[in-house]
This record gives C-alpha cells, structure tokens and sequence, in this order.
C-alpha cells in the first residue's frame, strides 16, 4: 500500500543544503494558502482582514492540509501535487520532506500538527501521523508514515488541535455537526450542531480555546466557543458569525494556537459600551482594522487590545477619537432627530439605539441606520425616537466603513466603531391610526372628470394610511403610508395630499421626508410654489407601473405586483395653527400631469390647475375655479360646501377603509357593485357595506393574486 523512497524535488534541494529557517516567534496571524500554485495569506481572525504574504513559494503544486508546530515553529503541508510532505518557514518556500511510505493512490486535503506529530485524515481511509522529531537534528532525516486508525467515516475538510485537551476538532461539512477526534486511535465523538454548513476548509484555535472555521465559499469566519469542557460535555457549541475574510474554491489553514489573536500594536478599534451590548472580544464586540482613510470624526483613531465597557473608555488610554458622532437635538417618543456625522471619506453607516433599555441593540426597530451612505465631512441624518421608546438613560452604536451588511457585533476590514450614551427626554406621546395601525384604506379615482366617461373607478388606485403623533392634543408629526395599486388611465395624473387648514410654513422642512420604494428623495415633496402645505407624490403615477402592460392591474391579462410604495415622514412646527389641520386621511387628490393631453370637454389643457378630490373636499389654491366649475355633469357648489359629484351625488374619488376590489377596465362602477347608486343617492345612508366582496358581480373586479 505504501512506498518508501525520496520525491526528486527532496532530492535536489537536500542535495544543494538550503533548508528554511523557522518562524521567529508565536505568531498571532492565521495563515491562509490558497490558488495553485499555491498562495500564502494571512488572514487577522479578529477583522477579516487579509493580505498576501507570498506569492511564490517556490513550487507549482497546492499545499492543502497544513499546520503550525509550535515546537519548531514550522508549519507543515501536503502537496497535493506530487503527494509528498513540505514544510515553510518564516519565508514562506516550500521545502520537501523525506518521508517514507506516504500513500500514491490517493491525496490530502485534512491535517494539522502537534507537540511535532503531523496528523492527516482522508474520507474511507482514516486517521494517519508522521512523528516530526527526527527533523530537530537533521532536517534530511528520514520520516516515517504512520497509520493511526482506518475510521474515515467524516466528510473534512480541515481539522484543527484545541491547545488545552489536545484533542482534535473539526465540522462534517454536510451536517454542521462538530466531531471530536481523539488522536491516539482515531476514534471520534459527536459533539452537537453547530448551525452552520459549508466547506470549510481553514479551521483555527486560539489560546483560550475558541475555534475558528472559514468558509470556502464567502470567506465568512466563524467561532465556536470550546474554551468550558463542560459545555463541550453538553453539546454547546453553536457556531457564531465573527468576521469576513476572503473566499476562495481552494483554502487551507494554520495558526499558532498558542498566540494572542491581537498583537501589542493592534490596529484596531473597538466599542466601549458596557459588555451587555457585546462590547468585547469574548462577546464578539464590534471592531474595526484602521486602514488610516475611513474612519469617524476629525482624526483617525487609535488601535486598542480589547473593547473598554463603560465607564471606561478607549479615551482614558489613547487620545479623543471619538467626536466623528454628535447628537444636535433631544430625543423624544414618536419624534424625529438629528445627528450630526462627520467621516473621512465616503462610506457605509449602519447604527443601532438601545430604546428599551434592556442593554442589548437586539430588538426590532433598534437599527436606526443600516448600509446609510454618507460622504466626506459633515452630515446631518434624520432618524425617529419611536413612540415606545423608554425615556432615560440608554447607549448607541455607530459603525462606519467601506464594508456593507455589518451587525451590531463581529469584525470589519475597515473603518471605525463609536459607543454613545443617548438620553430619551419628554413626556411622552400618543398614537392615532387610519384606518388601524396595520391596514390600509383604499383610494380610487376617476380621472374623466367633469364627464364620468367610463365611470370604472380605476384610473388611480392607491392603498392609503396615516399614524399621527400627539402631543399636548396637537398633531405634531405625521406618517402617511402609500401603495400604488392600479393605474387604469390613459391620461397622465399625479397624486399629492393635502394637509388642508396647514400652511407650508407650519411644516418643519428640515426633518420632513419623502421615501420611494424605501429610499429617500433629495426633496420631500413640499410643493414650494403653494401657501397651503401640499406633497406632491408623483407628478405621473404612469411611470410607476409594470412597463408592460398598457394598464396595471385593471385587466384580466395584466396581474403584475404592485411596483411602487412611498412614505412620507412629516414633522410640524410648534405654532397655534396646527390646531386647524383636518382629521385623517387629510386630503389626497389627483390632478393632471402638466405638458400632457387631459380630455376634449375642457376649455384648455390645465395641467397643474386641474384636481379631483374627495366628495365635498375643495380644491386647493392651484385649482382653476374660474374656468373649471359648471363644466359637464359636475354639480360642485362651492357656496354650499358641495364639490366633485353629479346631482345624483356620484363621486368621482373614492375611500373605502379595507383593501377594496377596484371594477376591471371599461367596467362601470354601478355594474361591477349595483348597490353603490342607492348609497350615494342615499349621502350614505344605505347600503354601507356596498364595497364587500360578496355585493360584487363575479368578474368585474380585479382580483388580487
């Protein structure tokens, strides 16, 4: 099965005497070889942090199953290549070893070393040793392969010796089941899952008995706590994501386990909130590599050993780096803030408000920021203190940095992290919902107006609610959500909402937003050019629907998903007027897209100056009421509060508050629902639930799918 002999490539380098020398200490990196030929890496477990170390290292094979001994201070490898044994030293040259009676029928991918015994494992064929002592005198000596067990039931790819039981560790890549190996007979234990799965073809140990597995395909790092007997005993070993290193098709690695994973000079930076928010090391707590361009503030921070947990700070020992954050403003349930950041460079900034004070950054709704792309220099980012947020005394995390998807916790390659004390301030506030908190109510419009046309009701169809937040019986900030549902028109309308009995200056333009599809707009929508306090949604609500179909979601043969949905964050000033805002759902409209053709029955092409609303909401100040009014079949009477209906009081806007099933296209709204007639000539007082599923004609209406 064996066969003994000297690889030519032993033979010639033993004969010209260039041996490597050993590595000068311990060292704290973990060595990553990858590519063939193959590369050497080193790779900082702490942040992910890689960088080549050796390109050449002399030979055109891969080195895969390789190990640290930390008796020699050599790590050593099996050359896939010519299946034959190598050792590197401090520079990183392969240099064979004479090894007798290594296997030619088959590879390894699965070693590691320990107290001068190298360990390799195959699937089907078991666990095998080379004792490496013979080396310590004469680096030509012979050595001689040994077979330890045949138990090769595992699926490996790498292995790694915990320093304090000596004991081997690996994860079955299929299962993510973490095995126990004993290296004296091979015989292994189930140890528990460790809720990861993969190729992990780099496993580390540090010397507290963590261990470290990296994953082939993403190069994430993950640690597993083995540093308690007792919770190995009890099968506790969930794996934990630590940081992000690099992927790779080929990966093996080696570590002296015995080093600190931080070095004296540690380019690092860490948090300094107390250890309840993972602060440091051993809880995982969020740290940075200092790359000297990213970070927060006026100057770049200082490297430090570990997290300082409040009170202590990381400015007790180095110089004041942490003013990249400043808060400008109080923090009050239910309203906005502002913060003030300044960076160094353009980056993400993901943050995290404890508002429950529990002392963790766990809970849902307490990332305030995530993947937020800020430039150079100062900034200023709104965020919102949640209604349910305690008032007192609690922390934030900020994380900037050129990598996207960080967590409150775990390592980066770059960039810099900042704890803060927050202080929740006020008497707290009160919430009013339309139509509920989690529903939403239905608007839909006709855009024929003053002719009912096809009086099909789905020209602008759009799902609607509103939070309020209260103060002191004053409105003082509100939410208004959207989502656009059908478009069955063939003009071009906007959609906007009113705030009617608001002027534009009662709105605290600073802080009110606009989102689209969950990204803010540069501007908030405020219409500039009006007194009243109108936001403008759309100027087309055609160019928000599913390209190809000539109408959304009014025809049987066009069932695309909604496409579209906005937020509207609006904050008002502290002024006597905003006691005349009306109530809930205020007033959204549609009107004519400007520039486009709206119909023959008008006396010009209006754009702008053209509005449908709600039935007896007036227009706003940019309606034409001089040359809009007694047109068609619209009986508005200003003078008697009468607006946007026919003398049978048909209306050409609806609300429903449920989620409604808009008629089909070219499908009347008295077809689809006959009951609505007797409702409307009613004023409402028959037939109320008119809009219910069951008072549909079958087919005409849009069924949602």
């Amino acid at each position: 099965m064996f066969h003994e002999g000297l690889t030519l490539s032993a033979c010639l380098l033993f004969s010209l005497n260039v041996f490597a020398a050993p590595f000068d200490t311990c060292p704290s990196k973990a060595y990553l070889f990858q590519s063939k030929p193959v590369q050497v890496y080193g790779l900082n477990l702490v942040t992910g942090e890689s960088k080549l170390l050796q390109a050449d290292t002399g030979t055109a094979s891969n080195i895969n199953g390789v190990g640290f001994d930390m008796d020699s201070r050599y790590i050593y490898g099996y050359d896939t290549t010519n299946k034959g044994l190598v050792r590197l030293g401090k520079d990183f040259k392969v240099e064979p070893l004479n090894v007798v009676g290594l296997p030619q029928e088959f590879t390894f991918y699965v070693g590691d070393v320990f107290n001068s015994v190298y360990y390799l494992y195959r699937k089907g064929q078991g666990l095998f040793s080379v004792d490496l002592t013979p080396l310590e005198s004469d680096p030509t000596a012979s050595l001689t392969f040994n077979q330890v067990s045949n138990n090769g039931s595992l699926t490996l790819t790498d292995f790694a010796f915990h320093p304090l039981n000596q004991l081997l560790y690996a994860v079955d890549n299929r299962t993510g089941v973490l095995h126990e190996i004993n290296p004296s007979d091979g015989s292994t234990t189930l140890i528990g899952d460790t809720g990861v799965t993969g190729t992990f073809g780099a496993g580390y140990f540090d010397v507290n008995g963590n261990y470290y597995l990296s994953r082939n395909s993403d190069g994430a790092v993950f640690r597993i706590d083995l540093s308690d007997e007792m919770q190995i005993a009890n099968g506790q070993v969930a794996a934990v994501k630590f940081a992000d290193g690099p992927a790779s098709g080929q990966n093996d690695g080696a570590r002296c386990a015995l080093a600190p994973l931080i070095d004296e000079d540690s380019q690092i930076d860490f948090g300094d909130a107390p250890d309840s928010y993972g602060t440091l090391l051993t809880n995982n707590g969020p740290r940075h590599q200092l790359d000297g361009v990213t970070y927060l503030g006026s100057g770049a921070p200082d490297g430090e050993q570990d997290g300082f947990t409040a009170p202590l700070s990381d400015q007790d020992t180095g110089y004041y780096d942490e003013d990249g954050v400043n808060f400008v403003t109080s923090m009050e349930p239910g309203l906005d803030s502002i913060v003030v950041v300044e960076a160094s460079t353009s980056g993400y900034l993901s943050a995290w408000f404890d508002w429950n004070q529990d002392g963790d950054f766990a809970d849902e709704g307490e990332q305030v920021f995530t993947d937020t792309l800020v430039e150079a220099g100062r900034q200023s980012l709104i965020y919102n203190v949640p209604v349910s947020a305690e008032i007192g005394n609690s922390w934030s995390r900020f994380r900037f940095s050129q990598q996207q998807g960080l967590g409150f916790d775990g390592g980066a390659t770059s960039g810099e992290v900042e704890d803060h004390p927050i202080l929740v301030t006020g008497e707290g506030a009160t919430v009013r919902y339309f139509p509920s908190q989690t529903g939403y109510a239905t608007l839909a419009y006709e855009d024929n107006w003053p002719y009912t046309a096809d009086y099909d009701m789905n020209d602008v169809v759009i799902h609607y609610r509103v939070t309020e937040i209260v103060k002191q019986d004053k409105v003082v900030k509100s939410i208004i959500e959207g989502r656009l549902a059908a478009v069955g028109a063939d003009y071009h309308n906007g959609f906007a909402i009113g705030l009617t009995g608001l002027a534009r200056v009662d709105v605290n333009a600073a802080t009110t937003r606009q989102y689209h599809n969950g990204v803010q707009l540069a501007a908030s929508g405020l219409e500039q050019d009006s007194d009243q306090a109108i936001f403008i949604v759309a100027d087309d609500v055609s160019t928000k629907k599913a390209e190809q179909c000539r109408y959304h979601r009014t025809t049987v043969d066009c069932t695309a998903p909604e496409n579209f949905s906005f937020e509207l964050h609006i904050n008002l000033n502290d002024s006597p007027s905003a006691d005349s805002l009306i109530a809930m759902p205020y007033d959204p409209f549609i009107f004519a897209t400007p520039g486009y053709y709206h119909g023959e029955g008008l006396p010009f092409q209006p754009g702008r100056t053209w509005e449908v609303h709600l039935p007896d909401h007036p227009p706003t100040e940019k309606f034409d009421q001089v040359q809009l009014w007694n047109l068609g079949v619209d009986a508005s009477n200003p003078d008697q509060g009468v607006y946007f209906k026919t003398a049978n009081n048909l209306p050409w806007a609806l609300l429903i508050t449920e989620e409604w099933q808009w008629p089909l296209e070219r499908i009347e709204l008295l077809q689809a629902y006959p009951q609505f007639a007797e409702f409307a000539q009613s004023s409402g007082k028959k037939n109320a639930f008119w809009h219910l599923k069951h008072h549909a004609i079958p087919n005409r209406t849009f069924q949602n799918r």
